[in-house]
């Protein structure tokens, strides 16, 4: 593939510097809560037009608005493979944006089987992700975390295999237990979990981690997901602000 197939109106990375933009903006006090908002919703759009153009037919016209002015490209109809945490977070922007007409594109990449996983715990987590967000309904979600905690409490894990096992206790269990809490419509049991879950995140992402130079982790997005879900279907809001899921971006 070349530089212009692969950066065609540089959608991809478009994305990717505004995800990194939002993210580093957050925790800077000279950037407005308006800007990073922006950032927020623009990567959004990015990564919807970055797909729509890979996936869709060849020359099929895709017309968008940059920076005030009109745009319209063809489309390149590369039914191409997306890992699932890349996904996943553009799952996560979607719901948050409140964008739901864009879900449709993403729940349809899955069906064609263009989202892959590294690992097998990558598809244990993204299959409990789509459960408890009422995405993927058609399976026993007490079956599936059993094999998932037999999974990552597995005898004779490497040192290597250990990390992304600490990964499930502290990021996969912690959504979950969230959203249990927010189905069960307990307001106690929820603000609860996500205290706790908020605790794992940052246990998790601040190890060996150098956040002058790495922008991974400074927001929660599969959490501040869980506070959008239940800040629109219940009206809950958290008894304490956090800076990894910020109100200004779940509470509009």
């Amino acid at each position: 593939m070349s530089i212009a197939e692969k950066n065609c109106f540089g959608f991809e990375t478009g994305y990717r510097d505004l995800c990194k933009l939002f993210a580093i903006g957050h925790y800077l006090p000279s950037v407005a809560d308006s800007e990073v908002v922006e950032h927020f919703f623009s990567a959004q759009q990015y990564a919807i037009l970055w797909l729509r153009q890979m996936n869709q037919p060849k020359g099929e016209i895709i017309p968008f608005q940059y920076q005030g002015v009109d745009f319209a490209i063809p489309a390149q109809g590369r039914a191409e493979h997306i890992q699932s945490f890349d996904w996943l977070n553009m799952l996560y922007l979607t719901i948050v944006t409140g964008r739901n007409e864009d879900l449709n594109l993403l729940i349809g990449l899955l069906h064609k089987g263009q989202v892959v996983w590294r690992s097998e715990q990558n598809r244990y987590h993204l299959e409990i992700v789509l459960h408890m967000l009422g995405l993927q309904a058609n399976c026993d979600i007490t079956d599936l975390i059993n094999r998932f905690i037999a999974h990552i409490q597995r005898e004779g894990q490497t040192p290597k295999e250990r990390i992304p096992s600490y990964h499930g206790i502290t990021v996969t269990l912690g959504f979950f237990d969230v959203m249990q809490a927010i189905h069960q419509q307990d307001q106690v049991a929820y603000n609860l979990s996500m205290h706790r879950a908020l605790e794992m995140h940052k246990e998790w992402w601040t190890h060996d981690k150098d956040f002058k130079t790495d922008p991974k982790g400074y927001i929660s997005l599969h959490l501040l997901t869980a506070a959008k879900y239940a800040y629109e279907k219940y009206g809950y809001t958290l008894d304490v602000e956090s800076d990894y899921i910020p109100s200004y971006l779940y509470q509009r």
